[in-house]
Order: structure tokens, then C-alpha cells, then sequence
């Protein structure tokens, strides 16, 4: 009797200690558990210092890592001195070439031609064209007077109707058709430039030539179709 009333004593004493140390244990392990929290989350916070701090032992750890130190052999000296003493040179650069410079044409004389004087000759050509659209240079003016090497020229021998200031519109018309006929003969082939030994007065400023080809003037070709008359013969109006 006194032995189970002994022992249901015991009993109860052992039970309490045990829940107690268990309790310990289950409180310890949450506290672990918040410092482990409490640390990473400061860790967190502060990782930019931690880095910067951290940065010159790890480059150190990589830097050792990934160049280890070559041992030279024993007996042998360093490569630089090996190579002093086999006397071996760099790449020499290349001697300086003298630059060969293109010689300088002489200056080009300048070339007389027939504008320097009056256009008087044989075998004239070229390729006309109307004045205001190719400049004043081989170009046809009115049905008497044409432009050729940058010289006004006035033909001699006849009068053609005048497209500015024309005191009608028949004579502005057949005006027109005279310079479309003077362009045409002076384009189609070979012409020669003469002078005349009588000239009338008071024309207008101009050198005075006639031209011709194959012994005929030009001028005569449009007086005898009606787009010209004769300079030194009496002018008559072109209106009716």
C-alpha cells in the first residue's frame, strides 16, 4: 500500500519536469529561429555596405585563383633575360620612302582665236541656237544678226523684219520665220565670213559680214523667199 502511493508520487514530478524541458526546448528553437529572420532581414537591409565590404576579399580570392604564380625552372634564367641574350629585336620599321610628286603642267598659253580680231575666214561651222536660251554664244538673234565666238554679228547685204518693236503682226510673224531660216543655214553646214567694201552708215553696233557658202550669200537666200530685202536698197514697211 505504501509502495503505490510512493511511486503515484514520483510519477507526477517526472511528468512536470519533462513538459517543462520540452517547453524549453520548443522556446529556444523559436528564438533561434527569429535571430535567423531578424539577422537576414538586416542582411537585406544593409546588403549595399556588406557588398562594398565584402569586394576587395573576394577580388583578392579571384584574382589569386586565376593567375597562379609560374615557377621558373631551377637553372634557368627568366624569360626576359633569355631573350637579351639571344640578342632578338622588335619588328624594324620600314625606311622613309620619299612621296614622288606629280609634276605641275606648265601654265597653258593662252590660245588667240578669231574674237581677238575681226571674223573674217573661211570654214566656219557650229551649232546654233536661239539668244536667251543657249547665252549669247553661236546663237541667232533676229533674221539678220547672229552671235558666234562671243561676237555680234550683223549681215551686211539685208534687212529682216523686226519681231521687237514690229510696227505690225505680220511683220513680227515673218520676223520669226527669217531667224528659224538664218538658225537653219548657219547650222547646216560650212560658211565663210566676207566683208563688203561699201557698208551703210549709221547701223547698228556690231561687226558687219557677210556670210556665204559656196559663193552665195545667205542673206540672198532669204530675200529671194521673202524673209529679207536688201540692206542698201530702199526699205519699205512690212505691213500692208
Amino acid at each position: 500500500m505504501s509502495s503505490r502511493t510512493a511511486s503515484s508520487r514520483r510519477t507526477p514530478s517526472k511528468r512536470r519536469k519533462s513538459a517543462r524541458s520540452s517547453a524549453g526546448h520548443g522556446m529556444t528553437s523559436w528564438l533561434v529561429a527569429l535571430a535567423v529572420v531578424a539577422g537576414g532581414i538586416a542582411l537585406y537591409d544593409n546588403r549595399d555596405t556588406v557588398l562594398k565590404e565584402m569586394a576587395p576579399l573576394l577580388s583578392t580570392e579571384k584574382r589569386v585563383a586565376s593567375s597562379p604564380a609560374k615557377s621558373e625552372p631551377r637553372g634557368e634564367k627568366p624569360a626576359s633575360e633569355r631573350a637579351a641574350a639571344k640578342g632578338t629585336k622588335g619588328p624594324v620599321p620600314p625606311a622613309n620612302v620619299g612621296v614622288v610628286k606629280a609634276a605641275v603642267p606648265a601654265a597653258r598659253p593662252a590660245v588667240t582665236t578669231a574674237t581677238a580680231g575681226p571674223l573674217t575666214g573661211e570654214n566656219f561651222s557650229g551649232k546654233f541656237y536661239f539668244c536667251g536660251v543657249s547665252g549669247l554664244d553661236n546663237c541667232v538673234m533676229t533674221g539678220d544678226t547672229f552671235w558666234y565666238k562671243k561676237t555680234k554679228i550683223v549681215l551686211a547685204d539685208i534687212a529682216a523684219p523686226r519681231t521687237d518693236g514690229a510696227a505690225c503682226q505680220q511683220e513680227r510673224d515673218r520676223g520669226f520665220a527669217a531667224e528659224v531660216r538664218l538658225k537653219d543655214l548657219l547650222s547646216s553646214g560650212r560658211f565663210d565670213l566676207e566683208t563688203l567694201k561699201a557698208q551703210a552708215a549709221g547701223e547698228a553696233s556690231g561687226v558687219m559680214r557677210v556670210a556665204t557658202r559656196n559663193g552665195r550669200s545667205l542673206g540672198s537666200i532669204l530675200v529671194s523667199e521673202g524673209l529679207a530685202k536688201p540692206r542698201m536698197a530702199r526699205q519699205q514697211s512690212w505691213c500692208p
